[in-house]
């Protein structure tokens, strides 16, 4: 849906927004790569005649984490095993023993417990990840290959400008421990599209509710990051949803199951996009082919707005948006 509406979307900034540079931003030029890339990743995998791929899931009850095992499943062959980590009893023993006893090419990781499961066990076999939040906290080595869960914030913030083009300050959450490098570059990156982008950092989630009460009469809306300290439990996320909006501030967030919670706008990686650039990674693994990028940038987004938040919030939307969208909450 991002595909047909790039074209707005250029002119809509281009008309709205004025770069300190005098240029028009290169944020566009990433954006276009977003767009079309996908286009351009192959379809099918296929695996040479001998080669073996292992499938380790955190958890097959999770929606997503079962469809990208379907689509990651629809796009290769000679599929060794399939894991599911979602058992309350896991037997590592017994999960080390089946990886070596088939001694797959490449062992497929989808989500964060999968990932650490397979790290652990491992050795130096090859690693492809998907769905790993925050991937940057986990450790890597030479074997270790993937797909970021987080799109750009560069993209996610010229996104966010195109709908909501009043609102210019955005406050963010965050713990230096997982995220000050993020942070840095999303301020870098919210200049070039016309926003003001305030931090609070806080150590420990008992921080959050006096962190807000100093931040949110700053900013025009909140931006919520995956961040293991901001995001520690349920409760916590309940309460700051909760004191956003006692405040009147709009939430933009990144995952779906937010929207039950009142999130305004929620922009994710698209979990078909992904699982197709994660399995020509496999397939350049095995046929021998050098990775130029260990870690790829999701190459497709999926967008879900809360209409029933923005009419709440009054906020001014774009309407030429909505051609972007891909899910409307009512």
């Amino acid at each position: 849906m991002m595909n047909g509406s790039f074209k707005k979307i250029a002119n809509g900034l281009r008309t709205n927004i004025l770069c300190k540079r005098g240029i028009y931003c290169s944020v566009l030029l990433m954006l276009f790569i977003y767009t079309f890339l996908p286009f351009f990743v192959s379809n099918t995998l296929h695996a040479r005649e001998g080669k073996g791929i292992i499938i380790l899931n955190s958890d097959m009850s999770i929606y997503k984490y079962s469809l990208a095992q379907s689509e990651l499943k629809s796009k290769i062959t000679n599929l060794k095993g399939e894991i599911d980590l979602g058992s309350k009893w896991i037997d590592e023993k017994k999960i080390k023993k089946t990886i070596f006893e088939i001694n797959p090419d490449v062992i497929y990781c989808i989500g964060s417990k999968a990932y650490q499961m397979a790290y652990k066990l491992a050795g130096e076999k090859n690693i492809v990840f998907s769905l790993v939040i925050n991937w940057r906290r986990h450790p890597i080595n030479k074997s270790t290959y993937g797909v970021s869960n987080e799109l750009l914030q560069g993209i996610q913030l010229m996104m966010y400008r195109y709908f909501f083009q009043d609102l210019s300050k955005i406050g963010i959450l965050y713990s230096d421990t997982y995220n000050k490098e993020w942070f840095d570059d999303a301020v870098e990156s919210a200049k070039d599209v016309g926003i003001s982008i305030i931090g609070k950092s806080i150590s420990k989630p008992e921080k959050i509710n006096s962190a807000l009460n100093k931040l949110l009469p700053k900013v025009d809306a909140l931006w919520l990051i995956p961040d293991p300290i901001v995001i520690s439990d349920i409760e916590s996320v309940n309460k700051l949803f909760i004191q956003c909006q006692a405040a009147g501030k709009p939430i933009y967030t990144y995952e779906k199951a937010f929207a039950d919670l009142g999130a305004t706008l929620i922009m994710s990686a698209d979990i078909t996009t992904t699982i197709r650039q994660s399995a020509g990674m496999v397939s350049s693994i095995i046929e021998g082919r050098k990775i130029e990028e260990k870690v790829q940038n999701p190459a497709g987004s999926y967008i879900i707005l809360n209409m029933k938040k923005v009419e709440e919030y009054g906020l001014n939307l774009n309407i030429d948006a909505l051609d972007s969208v891909n899910e409307i909450v009512r």
